[in-house]
This record gives structure tokens, C-alpha cells and sequence, in this order.
């Protein structure tokens, strides 16, 4: 089946898309953590993690939020500073990855020739066909 034409996209509007979505590609605003990179994504959540688990133990052990205070900074910042290599490492393996995608891709063109067409395939075309297998269905002898 081919599809209507008032629902095709335009080719700048399904680049707009893909520009929006893609991580790296949008303005980076502080108050906006999804435009952040990994590795300060890592180290937030790493330090939210750590100051709520500072607060908890205190409020546990029925102690003042400052007791024990710098050592609890100096090992916040120990964490923080994991947060911010797994958010490194993290952003390497996607890199990585999108390397040796994009290398096969171009070494073999001819296995992606279904994905030029930018308004897609119809919906019959992309699931399998499905026949119920119900147990109410089955012969027991």
C-alpha cells in the first residue's frame, strides 16, 4: 500500500526531527539536563545520589546534617568524580559504537537500500505475520 501523500514529511522537517533527538546536537542550557553530556549527567546523578544518602544516614544515626561533614565531602566528591568517568565511558561507548555502525554502512551499502526512502515502509510491511497458537486450540491424546 502506498501512503497518502498528506502524510509524508518533508525531508526538512524529518532532519529538524532527527537534529532534536540526537544526543550532542542541541543547545546545552543549564536548567535543561537532557541537553547535558554524559559525563555531567553522570556526575548530577552521582551527586544526588550522594547528598541524599549523606542526609538519610545522618537522619538515621539521629545526628546533625553537618556532623562528620568534610570527610563526607571529600568522599561526595569522590563519587562525583566516578559519576563524571562512567558518564566519560558511557560517551565513549556510544561514540565507539557509532563508529563501527556507520563503517559497516559504508562498506556495505546495499544491505540499507530499504532505508532510502524517507517516508518509510507501511505498516503491513513491517511485522511478521502472526498465527495464534492458543492452548484451548491444541489436540491431547
Amino acid at each position: 500500500a502506498i501512503m497518502a501523500d498528506n502524510t509524508r514529511v518533508s525531508d526538512a522537517e524529518i532532519t529538524r526531527r532527527e537534529q532534536y533527538i540526537r544526543a550532542g546536537l542541541r543547545e546545552r542550557e543549564v536548567l535543561d539536563p537532557f541537553t547535558w553530556s554524559y559525563p555531567f549527567k553522570g556526575a548530577a546523578v552521582m551527586a544526588g545520589v550522594g547528598l541524599v544518602a549523606m542526609y538519610v544516614t545522618n537522619r538515621w544515626n539521629k545526628k546533625p546534617y553537618y556532623f562528620a561533614l568534610f570527610p563526607r565531602l571529600a568522599a561526595l566528591s569522590a563519587v562525583v568524580g566516578i559519576g563524571y568517568a562512567l558518564g566519560t565511558l558511557r560517551e565513549h561507548h556510544y561514540k565507539t559504537r557509532d563508529a563501527v555502525i556507520e563503517h559497516y554502512i559504508n562498506l556495505h551499502p546495499e544491505d540499507f537500500d530499504h532505508f532510502k526512502d524517507r517516508n518509510g515502509r507501511s505498516f503491513s510491511q513491517i511485522i511478521l505475520p502472526w498465527y495464534p497458537r492458543r492452548t484451548q486450540y491444541t489436540k491431547h491424546e
